[in-house]
């Protein structure tokens, strides 16, 4: 079973490291849009096109590895601290903010240019939420 567990956790930093270069790229790339020429904004739309999938990837194999994690390892959230559910709620946080930049990212792409201005603040938004979650992570099982 400890060989399981240690497969997840890999598995799960995986997931962090995906997550994260998304949350910390997308904002970068983001920024530069407003002064980009017409000739670069299709590459930097690609660019964080591909950021967003491999983002989504990575918090997809963090809300599987999670709870796999939490119920081999622990038993279940019987006993687990506050700052779990801190951690739980900054997911479910997370999981909305990147939904909702989904559907930005699509009026963008469409060519509803009224959301531009969204896009680096709920970018922003979604790396604190990031880091605030590996801050509670670390509170609740360090």
């Amino acid at each position: 079973m400890d060989a399981i567990n240690t497969i997840l956790l890999w598995l799960h930093f995986i997931g962090l490291a995906l997550g994260g270069a998304a949350s910390f790229g997308i904002p970068v790339i983001g920024s530069r849009m407003p002064t980009a020429t017409p000739e670069t904004r299709p590459l930097f739309m690609s660019i964080m096109h591909g950021l967003s999938t491999v983002g989504r990837a990575g918090l997809g194999l963090l809300i599987v590895t999670g709870p796999l994690m939490l119920w081999l390892k622990v038993g279940g959230v019987e006993g687990v601290s506050v700052w779990f559910w801190v951690k739980i709620v900054l997911v479910l946080l997370l999981i909305a903010g990147v939904i909702y930049s989904g559907i930005l990212f699509k009026r963008l792409q469409g060519g509803d240019a009224s959301v531009a201005p969204l896009m680096p603040r709920l970018g922003m938004a979604n790396t604190a939420i990031l880091v605030l979650i590996v801050l509670s992570a670390v509170l609740a099982f360090g």
